[in-house]
């Protein structure tokens, strides 16, 4: 649904080639990255009150210590994802029973104070590493402590309890007790670099390559019959798809990680190359972590394939572009 990115050519190789770190880890989730799940949030690297992702980027917030791999919506939750091993390890503490809902308002944040990771669970690796999960759904914890598990086992399911606005799994890496970055390798007290002189990532290559953090995701696109209500996107996911007896359609994006400035560009076209919807954004008035535009028209779309074109632009330049083929019945 989406072409894969790579990290800067100034920067890959050095994540790839340093020398290699005790352990590798994995995804924590059972999912295909950048289908299926997304990194969305990296630690912050900023020691003060600012932000900033490893990369000196906007993909973090204040004061967040973890890596969240999320899942589209609280319907994809329900089906189930499972929460995996990242390594080999021993299972060190484990906490259930909190509830799966999203964090909106300051009434919710106060209900989850000292309990923000929610369900999950610590696990000791080798040579000094450990990892903490949170948010996993209610009642899926797997494992007990004192557990030992191989990489890969599941452990429990991807879920939304604790401090969550949206369905995910978090983990924070930490070695010998000073909390790192799994991408780049680097502890958090090191602050973020958009240099080369780092350590290796603690991701292997399949992993490393499908992750740039200087530019948004497409989570989904395509056609609808109605306006795309934003807020139910993460509750029930991607609208049902346009059919010919509505009476209206649209061409709609999901996106995370917009920066200011974006700009999003819908291109409808038929099976004769007909366009028949072209439309460019406003530019982005700043960096947004979750963001849906949407374009179309108040009449009947006829029944036959479709071609969606959604690109995201910086200063006219592609920096991220899907296509998708849609049979409209």
């Amino acid at each position: 649904m989406r072409n894969v990115s790579f990290l800067p050519a100034t920067l890959l190789p050095f994540l790839l080639t340093a020398p290699a770190l005790a352990v590798e880890l994995g995804l924590p989730a059972q999912c295909e990255l950048g289908k299926t799940c997304f990194m969305q949030q990296y630690p912050d690297m900023d020691a003060g009150s600012g932000t900033a992702d490893p990369l000196c980027g906007s993909q973090s917030y204040d004061g967040h210590k973890g890596t969240d791999l999320r899942i589209l919506s609280l319907k994809d939750m329900k089906k189930g994802y499972a929460v995996i091993a990242v390594a080999d390890g021993k299972v060190l503490r484990v906490r259930d029973g909190e509830t799966d809902r999203l964090v909106e308002t300051e009434e919710d944040r106060a209900r989850i104070s000292g309990k923000e990771c929610g369900n999950g669970l610590v696990m000791e690796l080798e040579d000094g590493y450990e990892v903490q999960y949170c948010h996993l759904k209610k009642g899926s914890l797997a494992v007990k402590p004192g557990t030992d598990v191989r990489k890969g086992e599941r452990l429990g399911d991807v879920g939304s309890s604790g401090l969550a606005q949206f369905p995910h799994v978090h983990i924070t890496v930490s070695h010998n007790g000073e909390t790192l970055d799994p991408l780049t390798g680097r502890k958090l007290s090191e602050g973020c670099t958009a240099a080369t002189e780092q350590t290796a990532s603690l991701f292997p290559r399949d992993i490393v390559e499908k992750l740039d953090l200087t530019k948004p995701e497409i989570l989904a696109s395509g056609l609808a019959g109605n306006p795309v209500d934003h807020q139910a996107l993460v509750i029930e996911g991607p609208p049902a798809q346009v059919l010919s007896s509505d009476k209206l359609f649209v061409a709609w994006v999901w996106l995370a990680n917009l920066k200011k400035g974006n700009t999003i560009k819908l291109v409808l076209t038929d099976d004769r190359k007909n366009i028949v919807i072209d439309h460019t954004s406003k530019p982005i008035d700043r960096d947004k972590a979750i963001f849906s535009a949407f374009a179309g028209k108040k009449r009947a779309l006829p029944a036959g394939r479709y071609e969606l074109d959604v690109s995201v632009l910086q200063d006219g330049t592609d920096v991220r572009r899907t296509s998708s083929s849609i049979v409209v019945e």
